[in-house]
């Protein structure tokens, strides 16, 4: 049976931490996965996530209230895909202010989308906290922590529950994947001549851990239903 869709929010309290990059390679394991995920980039004008994956992005400017009504609009219009909402740590307060306000977890729910949060808690104790917050403020269906070891985190060694960890990657592997035209997807069905043969391994650990984690999200989804 194919997995529920769902809609997954990529967010930190900090800048520059990694959220883009976790994004993307959420995107192409969803896309490996045979699900259809479009993506949200609320980093308007820059469009940091529409850049890799021009053809199903809708770019919106979450500073206006037209552009908070499109990111909304763009997901209750079609229900029946994931979505990938990437939030730059400037429009957080903003995004969770009209979440409220809309009654969004309420009216996404309804249309049979399950809400996933994926936060990136960075190196300063004020990120932990800021989780916290954000777990309350969007009171998702799960709640993801992410330690991105490149950037370090807050987050307590033997944190129980689902946690992503984003190992350390190179920095010729980093220069590699951020170009436009790489994709992790084409990367881990094969298509490998993008990336040197000895620095291979270091971007295999690194997706390896984070694709095994994006596999347990479902299976936790259903779990809680269950419970539920």
């Amino acid at each position: 049976m194919a997995p529920s869709p769902a809609v997954h929010i990529v967010c930190s309290d900090q800048h520059r931490n990694g959220k883009t990059l976790l994004a993307r390679v959420l995107v192409d394991f969803l896309m490996i996965e045979g699900r259809d995920p479009f993506v949200i980039d609320l980093s308007s004008p820059e469009g940091h996530l529409r850049s890799y994956f021009p053809g199903r992005t809708a770019m919106v400017d979450f500073a206006h209230v037209t552009g908070q009504m499109k990111a909304f609009d763009t997901i209750m219009s079609a229900p029946n895909r994931d979505y990938v909402i990437d939030i730059p740590a400037q429009h957080l307060e903003a995004f969770c202010q009209s979440f409220a306000d809309l009654k969004l977890g309420r009216e996404i729910r309804a249309a049979g989308l399950p809400i996933v949060v994926l936060f990136i808690i960075d190196n300063n104790p004020e990120s932990l906290r800021a989780a916290t917050a954000i777990e309350a403020a969007l009171a998702p269906d799960l709640f993801i922590p992410v330690r991105n070891e490149m950037v370090g985190s807050a987050l307590p060694q033997g944190f129980g529950g689902l946690v992503l960890t984003m190992s350390l990657l190179d920095e010729e592997v980093q220069a590699i994947v951020s170009e436009r035209r790489f994709s992790f997807r084409l990367f881990q069905l094969g298509e490998e001549a993008a990336v040197p043969l000895r620095l291979r391994p270091n971007l295999k650990t690194f997706l390896h851990g984070l694709m095994s984690g994006f596999g347990d999200i479902s299976p936790a989804l259903s779990l809680l239903k269950l419970r539920g």
